[in-house]
């Protein structure tokens, strides 16, 4: 198989600047066929190369791989329902239509919260007047307080919002049903099961520029560039642990989490295998907004809303209807195309030097063009 013109579109991806590194992880039937690293994993202040162990930021991809896993499997020991409402694991979300939000529409993106507030500012303010309180056990709950407060901005169910503010959220659900921190029940009940070694939540570690960890932005009030910590500023002063960001992990370890999935979509995983379908599939048009893509904590090939080209998914024109995956603000995707038994795992830090950078709109889709064009289509 000549996989030339996929090095080829990524070598261009570093060269026009679309990501300053990056690691392409390709399995088709079940095998690893292509793997490799091409960049730098920093470019400022000094030059590292990428490599195969460098771990990135994974940014939202922390939404399906832990904590929408973490949900199902609760959900699989009933110790949660996705009918539930949300009140009834978090009393202080209460009042009007938000005691009608469930488990369901925070994993599905239709619970009416918005998609994004700057919590953070806040917690700035308090660590000014209380040092240390940014990134402790406080400042966490004063973000989830802040997440309780939130006012509906439409109907649950009625309209489709990506929402951190909801994984947000989940991730309070899973604590306090577990009565363990979301990273420690990711270890026990996730990777340790798995046997999967590189994918962890570094918490606040000290920014020391490590050449294991992908650089992200190098501006702002962080004092970037940040390397090792968290890029999302939400989950950054909750001490880097949460549902909605969060965990970092190398190309082989992103796979590791997938194939869990895919796994127990062939009855051989953490999780059962209709649990897993309901999950990885777009829900009917009598159970979420009509038009969208959404399953539950992962996303199916749509059109538009993720790559501003109309008729054209992230994932590209070729992968089926059957396909799921998920995008992370840093430059990371996942796509597996459950048809042709083929898995994109594509890590980037297009967020350095600066955030401001949105070419890989546009590259991504056609990558995964080329990756599918090579394996299926050659």
């Amino acid at each position: 198989m000549n996989t030339t013109p996929i090095s080829k579109q990524m070598k261009q991806g570093v060269s026009s600047s679309v990501f300053s590194g990056g690691v392409l992880l390709i399995t088709y039937q079940n095998k690893i066929v292509f793997q490799k690293a091409f960049g730098h994993a920093m470019i400022q202040p000094k030059y590292q190369t990428t490599d195969l162990h460098t771990f990135f930021d994974l940014a939202s991809l922390t939404k399906p791989l832990v904590t929408a896993t973490a949900i199902a499997l609760l959900h699989q020991q009933k110790l949660v329902r996705l009918d539930d409402a949300l009140v009834k694991f978090l009393p202080e979300f209460s009042g009007g239509l938000k005691n009608q939000v469930t488990l369901f529409h925070l994993l599905n993106h239709c619970s009416g919260l918005p998609a994004w507030q700057p919590y953070y500012e806040e917690i700035r303010v308090r660590e000014k007047q209380e040092p240390g309180f940014l990134g402790s056990a406080s400042a966490k709950k004063a973000v989830f307080k802040l997440a309780h407060g939130e006012h509906l901005l439409s109907k649950p169910g009625e309209k489709s919002t990506y929402s951190d503010i909801g994984f947000i959220l989940l991730g309070e659900v899973v604590e306090k049903i577990s009565g363990m921190s979301l990273d420690t029940f990711f270890t026990h009940h996730i990777t340790s099961p798995l046997k999967a070694s590189e994918s962890f939540f570094p918490g606040l570690r000290e920014n020391s520029l490590d050449t294991a960890f992908a650089a992200t932005e190098a501006s702002g009030w962080r004092n970037g560039p940040v390397a090792g910590t968290v890029h999302d500023d939400n989950a950054y002063v909750m001490g880097g642990i949460s549902g909605h960001a969060g965990l970092f992990a190398t190309a082989s370890g992103v796979n590791q989490l997938v194939r869990a999935w895919i796994d127990a979509l062939d009855d051989k995983g953490l999780l059962h295998p209709d649990i897993a379908e309901h999950f990885v599939s777009r829900q009917s048009s009598t159970q979420n907004p009509a038009g969208t893509s959404w399953g539950l904590g992962w996303d199916t090939p749509s059109v538009a809303r993720h790559t501003g080209s109309p008729g054209v998914s992230s994932s590209g024109h070729y992968f089926s209807s059957e396909s799921f995956g998920h995008l992370g603000f840093t430059g990371t995707s996942i796509w597996v195309d459950r048809t042709h038994k083929l898995v994109v795992v594509f890590l980037s830090n297009r967020v350095h030097p600066g955030r401001n950078n949105e070419a890989i709109r546009t590259f991504r889709p056609k990558l995964h063009d080329i990756i599918f064009e090579t394996f299926i289509h050659g």
